[in-house]
């Protein structure tokens, strides 16, 4: 039996050495990317991008984030607004931030489409289809776009690249929940993704994706992505099938977070979650080493090994995580607070059980809405006959 203990101590030391030094290494990473980004912005041409916004619910900071894709200092772009409903506050708020930028080609259209296993898939198929440009940019109505971003974006859309994307970093938490979810926005899930586009590695991030209708249309289309609520990884896998890499940016793009309840932010990320294990098999397995939680229950257990007491392998643990976390935050201007390291804790302890449950379903929440994050692949409706277009401007 002591044998047999001492076996699974050393299992947890070796699995809490790997990941405090994932932990060091994502930060170091995250710190230098700045410096990997602005090497590898080498296109120089601006071509003309059409915005397809999908919206459905108004809330706080909807004005601002959907204005700043108006102000965004770029030659020569148009803004299509997509919505499922004929009128709604979100399509009404939309309308007058049309009417206040006259001088840009805006409109708003409504989608029906119904084949697809996500609706925002339903909602932005038309629009892309009948897109003024080949090159397209969609971006969700909760995210506010420095006014370089489309530059920034484009510059990374060099030879072989299909698909770029951007890291959303959360400002303005206001309320404990608001605070986990930054927590998890930005010490966590930026963090990380930094890290791996520092070495080259790029994830569809849905929150914003640029790509060329044509190159979506040869790796077949929205038939490609029709059977998940996961149309961002779905789209880089597609591209990535005929030969096409997704690049992140190092520009940031931001959600401003204000007020949050715990069900909303808890139902988010077990969305996320189902959909990294059916989509990103491989980098699911390894979320338990980004768990602080998890490290300092391992370390914990694996202390006499080292003569030391488990309260002080846990706290030792926990301490050193808040510490790596806080330098990269302050770093890259990130918000930190007093109660951060109860936010750490309790923002892990979250998404502990999240993965833990994320095994065990495929029914997902979004927008007050229960989906399954996966159907049948279905065939989109016929977009080149004017008789079947989806949309009604």
């Amino acid at each position: 039996m002591s044998a047999a203990l001492d076996i699974l101590r050393w299992v947890a030391l070796i699995y809490c050495g790997l990941s405090l030094f994932g932990l060091l290494l994502t930060v170091t990473l995250g710190l230098v990317a700045p410096i990997v980004h602005a090497r590898r912005a080498r296109r120089t041409d601006l071509p003309p991008i059409s915005f397809v916004l999908p919206i459905k619910d108004w809330a706080p900071g909807f004005r601002p984030s959907q204005s700043s894709v108006f102000e965004l200092d770029y030659p020569a772009f148009d803004v299509t607004a997509t919505a499922a409903e004929a009128e709604s506050r979100a399509v009404s708020a939309m309308r007058s931030i049309i009417e206040a930028y006259p001088d840009h080609d805006g409109k708003i259209v409504r989608s029906t489409a119904s084949f697809a296993a996500s609706p925002k898939v339903n909602n932005i198929f038309q629009a892309i289809e009948d897109a003024k440009y080949d090159l397209i940019a969609t971006k969700d109505s909760n995210i506010e776009l420095p006014p370089q971003t489309a530059r920034a974006a484009i510059a990374a859309m060099t030879e072989g690249v299909g698909l770029v994307t951007a890291i959303t970093e959360a400002k303005g938490a206001k309320n404990p929940a608001a605070m986990i979810e930054a927590s998890l926005m930005n010490q966590s899930h930026a963090r990380i993704l930094h890290a791996a586009a520092a070495i080259g590695l790029g994830f569809g991030l849905g929150k914003l994706m640029i790509f060329k209708r044509s190159d979506l249309h040869r790796a077949g289309g929205f038939d490609a992505i029709a059977h998940t609520v996961g149309e961002d990884s779905a789209t880089a896998h597609a591209l990535a099938a005929i030969g096409l890499r997704t690049v992140i940016i190092g520009a940031p793009i931001y959600q401003m977070l204000g007020v949050r309840r715990f069900s909303d932010v808890y139902n988010r990320q077990m969305r996320w979650a189902v959909i990294r294990r059916q989509n990103e098999l491989p980098g699911f397995l390894l979320e338990p080493l980004g768990l602080s939680v998890f490290v300092a229950l391992a370390a914990a257990f694996a202390a006499p090994l080292l003569g030391w007491s488990s309260l002080a392998a846990l706290s030792s643990v926990l301490l050193f995580w808040f510490a790596c976390e806080t330098a990269l935050a302050f770093a890259r201007g990130w918000d930190v607070s007093v109660s951060a390291p109860a936010v750490m804790i309790a923002r892990d302890a979250m998404m502990a059980s999240v993965w833990l449950r994320a095994w065990f379903t495929k029914r997902v929440v979004w927008a007050a809405e229960v989906y399954d994050s996966r159907q049948d692949r279905g065939e989109p409706p016929a977009s080149s006959a004017p008789a079947q277009k989806r949309n009604d401007a």
